[in-house]
């Protein structure tokens, strides 16, 4: 019998054009910094966003993208490759299809600032949030339904779907190992929003994108046997 098992019920699986409080108001105000837009420090928190945008229409468009990249992604890509992206941002999912992974998250929060300024330039991204319960059906389960983790929770997806399905293509090494670093980069941004008191349950939120778990759609219930890194023997 394995060690680790769990009943999974997956409740949602949604579409969403945001993560909430990514764009945070000193994300905002670190954007209209950068742009050197006057007085920033004196605009009303809810005002930042509608301020954000109108100071990023000041520049071209692909000069506004640029902007952004710099603010969000400055010390990860050089001069040429934020030029270059601010033409395939307008064209392509790039959040999905960009080369180095790590970068996927913090591409959809740069997609999302320039679709807020530029409706007609570009498109609107679309990511899916999940809402997952969780149920522990051994003793040794129920430290990770209580202390979840990217690498735990994406095996639990991986069982949900079958053997063709993106992330067992890419990382099925990773999968069965006793680490598996790209977890990180998968799963965005995660929550336990509820948990029973004797740990054996928990309800889950998380998101992602949709290249990940696009086989999930009308799976509803699945059995896993998933573990955290360093978990095996």
């Amino acid at each position: 019998m394995a060690k680790f098992r769990y009943s999974v019920k997956l409740t949602e699986l949604k579409e969403v054009h945001e993560i909430p409080h990514v764009w945070t108001e000193e994300e905002f105000r670190k954007l209209l910094q950068h742009v050197e837009y006057d007085d920033v420090d004196e605009i009303p928190v809810d005002e930042l966003k509608d301020m954000a945008c109108l100071a990023l229409t000041d520049f071209e468009v692909e000069e506004a993208a640029v902007k952004v990249l710099e603010c969000r992604l400055g010390d990860k890509l050089k001069k040429g490759q934020q030029q270059n992206m601010a033409i395939e941002l307008q064209e392509d999912r790039i959040w999905e299809e960009y080369a180095d992974l790590s970068l996927h998250e913090e591409l959809f929060h740069v997609s999302c600032m320039l679709y807020w300024a530029f409706p007609k330039n570009f498109r609107e991204p679309d990511i899916v949030k999940l809402t997952l319960t969780i149920t522990s059906l051994t003793q040794d389960s129920r430290q990770n339904v209580a202390e979840p983790t990217p690498a735990f929770l994406t095996r639990v997806l991986n069982d949900g779907m079958d053997v063709h399905n993106i992330i067992n293509r890419l990382f099925d090494d990773s999968l069965s190992a006793n680490a598996f670093p790209e977890s990180e980069h998968i799963i965005w941004h995660f929550d336990s929003v509820g948990a029973m008191e004797n740990l054996s349950e928990s309800t889950i939120v998380m998101y992602t994108s949709w290249n990940w778990v696009e086989d999930l759609k009308g799976i509803t219930e699945w059995q896993s046997t998933a573990y955290a890194d360093g978990q095996l023997d």
